[in-house]
Order: C-alpha cells, then structure tokens, then sequence
C-alpha cells in the first residue's frame, strides 16, 4: 500500500513527471555550484548607445559582456538582466532580459529600452545647478534566481559644459543702423558679461551685460532690447527687456537684461541633440529698439551681438578621440578668439584703425571718424579711461553730419 502511494504520488501523471525531473535539475545545477563544480557566470562589461529618437522616445542599446566559466550554458539556471541610467540621481531609463541562456564561454546580451523625453527638462536643471556637471551612472545586473547568486557593474562618467564663460568678453565691436542719413556706427560694445542668474522646473535665467559706448554728441533712448536663444535651430527661449535705457553722448552705459530658456522646449531641442551625434549649437541673438527725433521707432538687429557656442557631451564614454564631456567654442570668422561671437565681432582692419582708443587718425578727409573717434572715448583734445568712455570731440564735427544724424536719432 505504501508503495503504491508513493507511485501515485511521483509517477501518476505527466505533469508530475515533468516536476520531477525539473527539480531534480534544479537540485544538480545547484548542488554542482555549491560544490565547486561549476562556475558562477559573471558580468565583465557593458556597452551603451544611442539607437533611433523621435519627439517623445529616445532608444538605449546596451550590450553585456557575459562570462561563463562553465563548459555547458546555464539556460535552466534562470538568469536574468537587468540595467538603470540616471544622470545627477534623475532616472532616465531602466531596462531587463528574462531567461537569458548563457552560453560557454564569452558571449553579448544585446538590451534595448526606451528613454522618455520628458524627462530631458528635469535633467537640465540638475545639470545648471551643478555647474553644467553631470555624473552619469549605468548599472548593470546578471542574477539567476535558482542559484540565488548576482554580479554587477557599475559606469561613471562624468558629462561637463561651459555655455556662458565665452561670453565674457572685453572685445569692442561695433553697432550699425544701416539706415539712409545715418552715420555708422551708432554705438560701440565695449564689453560683455554672462551668467546663470537661476533655474527651476520651468525656465533657466541668463542675466546679460552690455557695457555701450555712445560716440554720438546727444543722447540715444533705447526702449527694448529682443532675444531669441535656439540650440541646433531649436528656439528655446524668445523675449525682450521693457526696460528704458538712454545713453548719454560720449559715455558708456552698462545695459542689463536677463533672458529666458524655456524648460518645456528641452526635449525638442534633446532630438536634434542626439541626431546630431551629442553636438549642439546655441545662439543668442539679439535686437534693440531705439526712438527716434520725429516720434517713430527702428529696430535693428545687433548682428555683432550674436553669440554662438558649442555643446559637445559624451554621455556613455564612448568618444575616445576626446575628452570625457568636452566643450567647445565655434565661431563664424576665424580670427575671433575671445569669444564666439558672428565675424563682425573681430577685429578687422577698420577696426584696428577706428577703435583703438589710443590712437586718432591724423589723415581723416570729412572729420566724421575724428567725431566717432573709435568708439572708445580718446581723442587728442580729450582723455578717457583706456577705452571705456569719453567725450565727441564737438569742434572737428562736420556740421552736415550732425543734421543728418540729428534728423533721425537726436534727442
């Protein structure tokens, strides 16, 4: 009777021998790592990169470099993979492989997941509270439930930008009106400053700093000044300072106006980021607005204003050519060297000849560049501050050139 029972209880069915024979597996593969017989596999590295992006996803393919010591695979140890991204604590992607079959030897998992957008604004602003720092971390997991055992690793990478420090600059550019009757140039930039002014979930803050020289001999009211900031062609940030200014004649007012990025446009601008192999452009360019004797308004746009750098990151440490998170500065004319500002910024022959301060020109024909005199403030019957402000000099004004400039821009 007993040994009818247990035959009943083993053997009566398939499924019961099924059962069996699974756990008489699982006992052997287990008890064969207990005793040394067999190895436990282990994880050796991990490769990341970026697959397709569109305006919501963006894909992560990871590969696992798998080491099993073992002359047969582990198919029926139950083991699993499993991986997390997160950037400055904020987690970006988690992905899993179920029952993977390890086969002797080395061999690759090949994972896939996918990234939310979304989360490329919330990022952004640990990113700019950090001091344009990133510590990427991916973690990376292979276990097998049966034989309750695990092995990981763990990649840090370190992602770093400068957006703003180029910015800083003590380059003189010049102003132009390029409108009929007016005398070019109508003001000069002397210097300029920028800095991260603050960052929360919805906008990133840019305070700006113009240091503007007026050559003229009356004062010129500017009412606005307009920026647009776009990186890789993207506008994430569009605005204007209400903020009247009046530069007075022969000095130097310092503008300042902070401008905005929209947090909400980051994943937009995070597509083309990827398509373009982690390389952005931002530019901010600007527009001012200034009154004028008979009532009207123009608005130029301050083409020597427009700032230009480049964003490079290397978020899986993959660009060996480079250092880890580079950055670096582009601009459109390659004699620019303080900042990357658009080609008019740089100092070119007129330049040399007109804006340095130090110097006047003795061989002028109509008295206009004596009354502009570089834009820097200095001339022979005056002195200045090396450069920074300083007085028209009234006598040598051609009398023809101040009605045609007053006719337009007088005060």
């Amino acid at each position: 009777m007993v040994r009818q029972t247990i035959r009943s209880l083993f053997f009566g069915s398939a499924f019961r021998i099924a059962g069996t024979l699974v756990l008489a597996v699982a006992v052997t593969i287990g008890g064969a790592f207990g005793a040394g017989v067999l190895g436990v596999p282990t994880l050796e590295s991990m490769d990341n990169e970026f697959g397709d992006v569109d305006d919501e996803r963006t894909e992560i393919l990871t590969d696992l470099t798998i080491h099993n010591p073992n002359p047969i695979g582990l198919g029926s140890a139950d083991v699993d993979a499993s991986y997390d991204v997160s950037m400055n604590g904020v987690e970006m992607a988690n992905g899993s492989g179920k029952n993977i079959t390890v086969e002797p030897g080395t061999s690759t998992e090949s994972l896939q997941t996918e990234m939310r957008n979304e989360r490329i604004p919330g990022w952004w602003v640990t990113h700019i509270e950090n001091d344009e720092q990133t510590q990427v971390e991916i973690d990376a997991t292979i276990s097998s439930g049966l034989l309750n055992r695990s092995t990981e690793v763990t990649n840090e990478q370190t992602v770093e930008t400068d957006l703003l420090s180029a910015f800083n600059s003590e380059e003189t550019r010049p102003i132009n009106a390029d409108r009929a009757l007016v005398e070019d140039p109508i003001l000069y930039v002397n210097a300029t400053r920028g800095e991260w002014a603050g960052v929360d979930q919805q906008h990133t803050e840019l305070r700006l700093e113009f240091d503007v020289y007026n050559p003229k001999s009356y004062a010129i009211p500017a009412s606005q000044l307009g920026y647009e900031i776009t990186m890789n062609g993207v506008t994430v940030g569009l605005g204007e300072s209400d903020r009247e200014y009046v530069l007075p004649p022969g000095e130097e007012t310092t503008i300042v106006t902070t401008t905005r990025i929209e947090n909400e446009n980051l994943d937009d601008w995070w597509v083309t980021h990827i398509e373009n192999d982690q390389v952005s452009d931002l530019r901010i360019e600007f527009d001012a607005t200034f009154e004028l004797a008979s009532g009207t308004t123009i608005t130029i746009r301050l083409e020597s204003m427009t700032y230009e750098e480049t964003m490079e990151t290397d978020i899986w440490g993959n660009d060996e050519a480079s250092e880890t998170g580079s950055n670096s500065s582009s601009a459109d004319n390659s004699n620019s060297t303080s900042n990357s500002s658009d080609g008019e910024t740089n100092a070119t022959d007129e330049t040399e000849s007109d804006v340095e301060g130090a110097e006047t020109n003795d061989e002028t024909d109509d008295g206009a560049e004596e009354d502009i005199d570089g834009g820097t403030g200095e001339d022979a019957d005056s002195t200045g501050d090396g450069g920074s402000d300083g007085t028209d000099d009234g006598d040598t004004n051609s009398t023809d050139d101040e009605e045609d400039d007053d006719s337009l821009l007088g005060s």
